[in-house]
């Protein structure tokens, strides 16, 4: 069947509740070992990804498809840009009720931080198949326009230290280093130290 599409450019879209099972996938894959220190466990034969899952569909927090971007290319999944203004970064409620206290605090301060008055980048995945394609810049476009469309001038997004080709990336963004977040609880036996980064994409016309 005819295209008028080049089968290698890639197509965004708003990702729907159908997906929530590839979007925790894809959030896992990023953040393994904060899912997995929230989340394993958290309910006897239920896996993370399944808990994930369900928070995704449910939509009560900011924690939702809704705040979901899906780029796809030839249909199948290839980008996933998950964000939402900083105001709502944040412990939903739910959360709090769920997870004990020794679980969460270690991760309290990763997970409440961001730049104020900025887009927050949860999580930036790009598929194995197309890495090093300039997925992640589309992504970061799209970002920067989906920030000045809410009437903002910034983002912001965590970063762990020893994610080199994570840092590199987002330092030729253009991001900057902001704040520091040292890793707490179980998650010191994989990481030191994290840093908020924001990037000021200046007056908006």
């Amino acid at each position: 069947m005819s295209s008028d599409v080049s089968s290698n450019e890639p197509v965004f879209r708003a990702a729907a509740a159908d997906d929530t099972p590839a979007l925790a996938a894809c959030i896992r894959e990023v953040s393994p070992d904060v899912v997995d220190t929230l989340l394993k466990g958290l309910i006897p034969g239920i896996s993370p990804e399944y808990v994930l899952t369900t928070a995704l569909r449910d939509g009560s927090s900011h924690y939702s498809y809704r705040n979901c971007v899906l780029a796809e290319i030839a249909g199948d999944p290839a980008g996933l840009l998950f964000a939402y203004p900083s105001e709502n970064q944040g412990i939903p409620a739910i959360m709090e009720r769920m997870i004990a206290p020794s679980r969460l605090d270690p991760l309290r301060e990763l997970l409440t931080a961001a730049a104020p008055g900025s887009l927050y980048i949860n999580t930036l995945w790009v598929a194995a198949g197309v890495r090093g394609q300039g997925m992640a810049d589309a992504l970061m476009d799209y970002a920067r326009f989906w920030t000045e469309s809410l009437g903002m001038n910034s983002l912001s997004l965590f970063c762990w230290r020893d994610n080199a080709r994570a840092r590199a990336f987002y330092l030729k963004q253009g991001f900057k280093p902001v704040r520091e977040i040292p890793a707490q609880g179980p998650l010191k036996e994989k990481h030191d130290m994290g840093d908020l980064y924001e990037l000021q994409l200046g007056a908006l016309s």
